[in-house]
């Protein structure tokens, strides 16, 4: 019988963790069992064959982490995913001869979360996949499980390909959330309960949540969002929160409290029920009796609601914090951005003051660096909100990756919002130098175009009425331009609305940004760099120890060692604004770098602009 019949007519268990139930029993002594696919495979089948006896009839391949960001290498991939059905079917075979059991036991080819390399695009993601899947069409499986994902990226496309080949398999998705509802990439259950009930979603056959919480908090957040579809639903919760003891991953012992809250869920009308991290086939064997005579519940659905959250504004019920600059940006107007470092020390003075004069000149936004060359700064979201109240300028700070988990992201962004912070550059961040590793640790939950779709999805979920903008950094310098264009298409696809280049100085560079331009074809902006240089000591600086950075010799001959400041500076203004002007029908935005925060000299620069 195929999976849907058999849903339509009783409740399925599934097998609990495989990881750490591994642990458990071995010992961390492989990096990922999955590993032990091609190692040891009598220990997974004899889990496999654990979890058959304590009563599941689900099982997941031991290829959780089997895909290409784990293991790049696509022989040893492929191989492994074999090896991972292979083992199940042997362990369902032994079973069967060991019990002379007859009941229908389904095998489900697993995934975990769709990983993606920063350098891929997504249809080469999708053909990772899709080949992974053939694999196990190939093997004969009918069930395909996709757990433990953060988002909806993918796995669509996905199921429609494994409906395309085999019109009978069943594919269920499951998503990861945390106690307060939300996914690693933000989205709520209320935008996945959306999604999964969308048209274009009719390949899956049942969707629900794993990992994440325990039994309590899934039961909870089931009652709080009903699904608005009839799909088949899952729900295998965590065994309570881990904790790190002396290198290894520890789960509480409570299997009475685990099947308790399980049994609650199971009568929502949930259709697959099993356990996720920290549970082992005593959990799964206690819920199975636990079940026992426990009808499965109607299941409540509701209607997506017509209307999502309200609009955030001031007391007066107005946006806290127009879009002139985003309106001039789309408009062709040129804008004008000025870049500021905030200070090492708590001194605000110069910075307050220069933003006060670059106001006053003209400058359409303010942005300020995160901390850049892992060396720590004044927090620029703190600093930008001190501005805005203060001199009344819209400032962007730029968040790097770095330094802050997705916890403290999602804070942080929340807070800027509150701020009247609208505008932000997302970057993934200068990593933490060589010596001071050991000392710091670079963070990076996520890279740039991770955290971009994030806030794309805060701005759906709680701002869509007053979103936050984004731009991305741009480093055009790479030997490949083609594949600078890609990683461009991606934030764009993420929803990166414009592009701060890195500074330009030669025709080269400028010729190079005309044909990034040219390949985009209109769909983004490119906000042009220009720093101007304030003296020979800075020129030679920025040509010989700035990677990424080079100035052509007709512009380090324009500076001597013995030339005045006023006499620098006057150069630097003339270079800055012939650079202007070369790049007058590329840029859409001009974007000063403002070295050693002096103000004056960039007031002096968008005078000459007029």
């Amino acid at each position: 019988m195929n999976l849907q019949e058999y849903l339509r007519g009783r409740r399925l268990i599934t097998d609990g963790a495989m990881g750490t139930y591994y642990e458990k029993k071995y010992g961390d002594t492989v990096l990922f069992p999955e590993e032990e696919n091609l190692l040891h495979p009598d220990r997974i089948r004899d889990i496999h064959l654990e979890y058959l006896h304590a009563g599941a009839r689900l099982l997941r391949t031991n290829t959780f982490a089997t895909d290409p960001v784990f293991v790049p290498d696509v022989k040893k991939r492929l191989d492994g995913l074999r090896a991972g059905y292979a083992i199940a079917e042997t362990a369902v075979d032994k079973f069967r001869e060991d019990t002379g059991c007859a009941e229908d036991i389904y095998i489900a080819a697993d995934f975990g979360p769709i990983g993606e390399l920063e350098e891929q695009s997504t249809a080469e993601v999708l053909d990772d996949y899709r080949q992974m899947c053939d694999v196990f069409l190939d093997c004969g499986a009918t069930v395909f499980v996709f757990e433990s994902q953060r988002d909806d990226k993918y796995v669509k496309q996905l199921a429609d390909h494994v409906k395309a080949r085999c019109p009978e398999a069943f594919v269920l998705v499951q998503f990861t959330f945390d106690k307060s509802g939300y996914t690693r990439a933000g989205l709520s259950v209320r935008r996945i309960n959306e999604s999964m009930a969308a048209p274009d979603a009719d390949s899956i056959d049942a969707y629900g949540y794993n990992c994440g919480v325990e039994a309590g908090h899934l039961l909870q957040l089931l009652q709080s969002q009903p699904p608005y579809c009839r799909k088949f639903f899952s729900a295998l919760p965590n065994a309570g929160y881990p904790l790190s003891l002396r290198g290894r991953t520890i789960y509480t012992e409570n299997e009475q409290y685990f099947v308790k809250k399980s049994v609650e869920i199971a009568a929502l009308g949930v259709d697959i029920i099993g356990g996720c991290c920290g549970t082992t086939p005593g959990y799964i064997r206690d819920l199975k009796q636990a079940l026992e005579g426990v009808t499965r519940g109607s299941r409540q659905v509701v209607s997506v609601p017509a209307a999502h959250l309200q609009k955030l504004s001031g007391d007066d019920g107005k946006p806290l914090q127009s879009d002139a600059f985003m309106d001039k940006l789309k408009n062709g107007k040129k804008p004008v951005i000025v870049e500021m470092d905030p200070p090492f020390n708590g001194d605000i003075s110069k910075v307050l003051a220069g933003a006060g004069k670059l106001a006053a000149a003209g400058a359409d936004l303010l942005t300020l660096s995160d901390s850049p060359m892992a060396r720590a700064r004044m927090d620029a979201g703190a600093l930008a909100a001190k501005l805005i109240r203060e001199v009344g300028i819209p400032v962007m700070p730029h968040i790097a990756c770095r330094d802050r988990n997705i916890i403290g992201l999602r804070g942080m962004l929340m807070g800027d919002h509150m701020n009247d912070i609208r505008q932000l550059l997302i970057v993934t961040g200068d990593p933490v130098a060589r010596d001071a590793r050991g000392s710091i640790s670079g963070v990076f939950d996520m890279n740039s175009i991770r955290l971009m779709e994030y806030v794309t999805h805060m701005n759906e979920e709680l701002y869509p009425d007053d979103p936050l903008h984004f731009g991305g950094a741009l480093n055009y310098h790479g030997a490949n331009p083609d594949a600078i264009i890609r990683r461009m298409e991606k934030k764009i696809e993420a929803g990166c609305e414009y592009f701060l280049t890195q500074p330009i100085y030669s025709d080269e560079d400028v010729e190079r940004i005309a044909y990034i331009q040219k390949a985009l074809e209109g769909r983004t902006k490119i906000c042009c760099g220009i720093m101007p240089l304030v003296s020979y000591k800075n020129a030679m600086f920025l040509h010989n120890e700035m990677a990424g950075i080079h100035i052509p010799e007709e512009i380090l001959a324009k500076y001597d060692p013995d030339m005045t400041r006023e006499a620098a500076q006057a150069v630097a203004v003339e270079i800055s604004l012939e650079l202007a002007g070369k790049l007058s029908d590329i840029a859409d935005a001009y974007y000063f770098m403002t070295p050693f925060n002096r103000a004056d000299l960039i007031c002096e620069i968008i005078a000459g602009l007029k």
